[in-house]
């Protein structure tokens, strides 16, 4: 199955399927990863498994929505923070040898 991304659907649809059969929003994100479902919700947003379509092996990979449930200007700044400082992180634990 391929997971919607849009916030405000999150449908799941069929395989390779490249616009949601449901919103109508596009599937595929960079033209490379293929989101298969949630796997983690939290204050910032969701978590989903996904599928690298570019790499010959497709391996597991995951992104990560940023959808703060937090209110308000400063909440929302700092929200976007630590989002940001988290995925810079994230980006070099693949850089690990």
């Amino acid at each position: 199955m391929t997971q919607c991304l849009n916030p405000d659907c999150l449908k799941l649809n069929p395989p390779d399927t490249i616009f949601c059969q449901y919103c109508g929003e596009k599937l595929v994100l960079a033209e490379r990863y293929w989101p298969i479902k949630i796997i983690r919700q939290g204050g910032f947003g969701r978590t989903f498994q996904a599928v690298d379509k570019y790499k010959p092996s497709k391996p597991f990979c995951v992104i990560k929505q940023f959808f703060p449930q937090a209110q308000g200007t400063k909440s929302l700044s700092k929200a976007a923070e630590l989002f940001a400082q988290e995925a810079e992180r994230l980006d070099g634990l693949g850089k690990h040898p």
